[in-house]
């Protein structure tokens, strides 16, 4: 009897640490369990991080490149300025200030980069981008008109428009690393020209409006003036955008749409500018005439992909600045063949009643002008 109740005792332990080992088991297995999960979690969150980490590595290179690409643009823009085709005649007709004509169709003062960043975006045309819920008329110039069409056949506009050319902005409290030329504006003498234009109630017309008024469809009021901001660069984007909107007057930016095109549409949308294309790449050397951009040597279909492409981007198509101001009859007729209202040049003087709408002069802005001379310019 004593050995069965010894046994009995051992059998009982026995089946108590069989249980402890089991629950130890269980418990060991289940805190394995916990860890490799949160092993698996600090393995996604790693992965996550080090990928935002890449991801934001690669923004700041890309932005890097577009600066580098504008800083390039800019320079070629400051040496193409000096250019004694620009400086041919500086006074307009109204004795205002101003550089003057270039030559003609082989001129130009706007600038490229060979170093530009590629957007990537698939070719298409105007009715491919509506049906992608791509806007391509400029219907934000459209929708922020505050104006009326106050002309008159008594009393309009009949000395031409002025269709003001302007490229970069910098602040002079804060001046920017690359070197300054004449296309640079600084932006407190920007707000003096938009607050003087604000005050004297001037009107903005569209550009579907700027073509009938060449074409002899439509008068204009006395005061009227087209505001542009050829190359879309970040200096007009941080420092004269935000001027636009606080004095609520629309702006065109011609924008180059393989220079981080798609990126500034998104960021820098503004119910007060109106994105227009500079082509997507033809902002490039490879040409033979002017200062050589590529656009006049380009294959037609090529030439027209190109900007049905940037108005994509863009997402208006009512008008073109030509790169480097350069053209001859391919070019416009591509642009035609592109669906655009209008067109721009660099050659110098208002657009009149009877000017080609797809080959409309401008309004040189330069550094350091005196307000009296941007009245005199613009009046």
């Amino acid at each position: 009897m004593p050995c069965a109740g010894v046994s009995l005792i051992i059998l009982k332990e026995d089946d108590t640490m069989s249980r402890k080992k089991k629950y130890m088991s269980s418990k060991k297995r289940k805190y394995r369990r916990i860890r490799h999960v949160m092993l698996f979690i600090l393995i996604i969150l790693i992965a996550a991080l080090g990928g935002i980490l890449v991801w934001q590595k690669k923004q700041e290179a890309d932005e890097k490149k577009a600066q580098k690409a504008e800083a390039a643009a800019q320079a070629k823009v400051g040496e193409d300025a000096k250019s004694p085709g620009d400086d041919e005649a500086k006074t307009g007709s109204d004795g205002a200030d101003n550089n003057g004509p270039t030559d003609g169709k082989q001129n130009s003062n706007d600038s490229a980069s060979a170093d530009e960043k590629q957007d990537g975006t698939d070719s298409t045309d105007p009715a491919e981008a509506q049906q992608d819920g791509t806007d391509t008329g400029s219907n934000i110039n459209k929708e922020v008109q505050l104006a009326e069409n106050t002309a008159t056949e008594e009393k309009h506009k009949d000395n031409g428009l002025a269709i003001c050319m302007y490229h970069y902005v910098y602040d002079k409290d804060n001046p920017p690393k690359e070197k300054l030329n004449s296309n640079f504006i600084e932006v407190h003498d920007l707000e003096k020209e938009l607050k003087y234009l604000t005050e004297n109630n001037y009107y903005y017309p569209t550009w579907e409006e700027v073509k009938r008024y060449v074409e002899g469809d439509l008068l204009l009021p006395e005061k009227s003036v087209v505001l542009s901001f050829d190359d879309g660069a970040y200096s007009f984007l941080n420092l004269g955008v935000p001027l636009f909107e606080k004095y609520k007057v629309p702006v065109t930016s011609f924008l180059i749409g393989n220079i981080d095109g798609k990126k500034k549409v998104k960021k820098y949308a503004s119910e007060y500018m109106t994105f227009q294309s500079h082509s997507y790449n033809m902002h490039r050397g490879g040409g033979n005439i002017g200062h050589g951009g590529i656009f006049p040597v380009m294959d037609h279909d090529d030439a027209v992909a190109d900007l049905k492409k940037s108005i994509k981007i863009g997402g208006n198509g009512d008008a073109f600045a030509y790169p480097y101001g350069d053209y001859n009859d391919s070019c416009v007729q591509a642009v035609k063949d592109a669906g655009f209202l209008c067109a721009v040049t660099t050659e110098y003087g208002r657009a009149k009643p009877g000017d080609d709408p797809l080959l409309l002069p401008r309004v040189r802005m330069s550094m350091g002008q005196s307000l009296e001379s941007f009245k005199k310019l613009v009046e």
